[in-house]
């Protein structure tokens, strides 16, 4: 290969970056509504109208990437997040069974602290970034049996069976649904002594499946355009355009937690410390969409067909395989009757973690 040659391929390949960009932008379409009334200009100068709307629309938000890898693998990781809720692993070392419902939410952010901000502005960051490291996840209601197999099948064994669920209907523009199903199991390794005052639980490890999935839409609008036209004949009407952009993301993720625990009880106040991994294998295929209505308003004027905008962008991202994690609760226990608060710290790039409240009853 000649000198020459060479300096052509190192050339090229120094001018990726800055093309690449435009290659994975998003890219708006779109057509004018049909009307009719007034005289035959008066469509053509609706269509000149409608294009220019469009033009501005596509600069709004050409900044974002077609497929935001970083967002889609946020919402992934956050449902691997959330899928510990009701969770039984300060309790263990209990005679026959426990029962558990919970509540647990999981957050992806970037940077290394807690910024609710990043999600009320994930539209305005993606317009400016193109891609952001920002996912939630919610379970509200988290139900988990567990039982101690010492009497019926292994010394220090015990099993649970956990289900979630949560829905709700399109609120501020967000609908979102997710339903959870797995099983889990922990084996006391060395158990723990008792005591009036302090009780050491003991040190357990554990594992399990767990199978989530989740349907979140959200919509963020965009700028709004109220446009006159005319068709230079005396016939007039305006075109109004309120367009929104939609990303509708179907999550299914399986979750394998690797964990090592520890609890005790001082009175009647309980402490868990535990490390692990979540493995996490599964999708998040997401679509994007442009919605918002269009309306024509003139004297005489119809509308016979409506308009339409249509975007092309979305993916399938895979959840963060590997997801190392420290484990906190604090908790209370009077009699039978417990109340938790487990915190989970995830070591990524960014700042992950879940947090949750769980009350139940051990035996």
């Amino acid at each position: 290969m000649n000198s020459t040659r060479r300096f052509r391929i190192c050339f090229f390949a120094l001018l990726i970056p800055a093309w690449l960009p435009g290659v994975f932008a998003i890219d708006v379409d779109g057509k004018a509504p049909q009307i009719t009334g007034g005289g035959p200009l008066l469509q053509p100068a609706l269509n000149a109208v409608f294009g220019n709307i469009l033009s501005n629309i596509s600069s709004e938000i050409m900044g974002i990437d077609a497929e935001p890898e970083k967002l889609l693998r946020s919402f992934a990781d956050a449902s691997v997040f959330s899928s510990s809720g009701a969770t039984q692993r300060a309790f263990e070392g209990y005679d026959w069974f426990a029962f558990t419902l919970g509540a647990m939410g999981g957050v992806v952010l970037p940077g290394s602290k807690l910024n609710a901000e990043a999600f009320s502005n994930i539209g305005d960051t993606l317009k400016d970034k193109g891609d952001v490291s920002v996912g939630a996840n919610i379970q509200v209601i988290n139900a988990q049996i567990g039982v101690n197999t010492s009497a019926f099948l292994l010394e220090n064994l015990y099993l649970g069976l956990k289900f979630g669920y949560f829905g709700i209907g399109s609120i501020e523009s967000v609908t979102y649904n997710s339903f959870q199903i797995g099983a889990v199991a922990s084996y006391l390794a060395v158990r723990g002594t008792a005591g009036n005052r302090f009780s050491w639980r003991g040190l357990s490890v554990g594992s399990g499946l767990i199978y989530q999935r989740t349907n979140l839409q959200f919509e963020y609008p965009l700028e709004s355009y109220e446009k006159p036209f005319d068709d230079t004949l005396g016939t007039s009407g305006v075109l109004t355009v309120e367009p929104e952009l939609a990303l509708d993301m179907t999550i299914n993720t399986f979750t394998v937690p690797l964990e090592v625990n520890t609890s005790f009880q001082i009175l009647f106040f309980n402490f868990n410390f535990g490390l692990g991994m979540d493995l996490a294998f599964g999708k998040n295929h997401t679509t994007m969409d442009i919605a918002g209505p269009m309306a024509v308003s003139g004297t005489g004027i119809i509308m016979t067909a409506p308009g339409y905008l249509t975007v092309e962008g979305g993916g399938d991202i895979s959840p963060s395989i590997v997801n190392p994690k420290l484990m906190m609760n604090l908790g209370f226990k009077f009699g039978p009757v417990l109340l938790d608060i487990p915190l989970t710290y995830y070591f990524l790039m960014g700042y992950g973690l879940n947090l949750g409240v769980t009350l139940g009853v051990v035996f």
